[in-house]
């Protein structure tokens, strides 16, 4: 089946304003733990203790500005599934960027170098890439119709556990979202009703409808690998920042 643009044809937004949309609710949410969670919450210090209310307002209310990131990063990788002229390159560079984020991200999330409690958010999209490709593959077999559903269920299944075993962000409900977003993938009312029952469970995700709602299919001008470069240098800075804030509350 082949993809009409039509069926994608927003007002809005290309791919590549959508990807800035979700980097800058990404960083909002980053901030929200890494510095006002982690520097200014638990801080001993008299004049933030004396705002610890304020503080935890603005600390819940990044976290859920940031929840509309994933959704946006989940509905980017299927586009990039669909468009991309070479796999394998898109895997390598989720694959290279998952490891040189890691270390940043245990540094923000787990306040330790290495850490095996949490891994980064694109492992999840690695593994949820592969997936889509694994099922892609199966669509293309000749063989009945009820054997490739219950292939398809195990691969998913499979991946869902690997990320949950892995302790990947979002682990297996990021799999087991984007699995249905890649299953209606060419429908773009079925996409957005999958975004919002999907992430019911986080009701501050489903705003991420909103600008997917208006993307229009086409790619932006973004540069090719600013988006990888940017997960692991924000989180890197935002550590240093505060280490910085720290040194300064002593």
């Amino acid at each position: 089946m082949q993809l009409s643009e039509k069926t994608f044809r927003g007002v809005v937004f290309t791919s590549s304003q959508l990807k800035i949309i979700a980097l800058i609710t990404m960083f909002i949410d980053h901030f929200g733990l890494v510095i006002v969670y982690y520097a200014l919450l638990r801080s001993a210090n008299p004049l933030l203790v004396a705002h610890q209310e304020l503080l935890w307002d603005v600390y819940h209310l990044m976290r859920a500005i940031g929840r509309t990131a994933f959704p946006i990063f989940l509905f980017i990788l299927v586009r990039g599934f669909i468009y991309t002229h070479d796999r394998k390159a898109y895997t390598r560079r989720l694959f290279l960027f998952a490891i040189l984020s890691e270390v940043p991200f245990d540094l923000c999330v787990d306040q330790t170098m290495f850490s095996a409690a949490h891994q980064n958010v694109l492992w999840t999209l690695l593994f949820g890439f592969l997936m889509m490709w694994g099922l892609d593959i199966l669509s293309k077999q000749k063989l009945a119709e009820p054997v490739k559903f219950l292939l398809s269920l195990a691969l998913i299944g499979a991946v869902a556990l690997l990320c949950w075993k892995l302790n990947t962000d979002y682990r297996y409900k990021g799999i087991l979202i984007l699995a249905v977003l890649y299953f209606v993938r060419f429908d773009k009312k079925l996409t957005l009703v999958a975004l919002v029952v999907c992430f019911l469970w986080e009701p501050a995700a489903i705003f991420a409808a909103i600008p997917v709602a208006f993307y229009n299919g086409q790619r932006g001008n973004m540069p090719k690998h600013f988006f990888y470069w940017f997960y692991p240098v924000h989180l890197l800075a935002l550590y240093l920042l505060q280490c910085a804030i720290l040194v300064l509350l002593r």
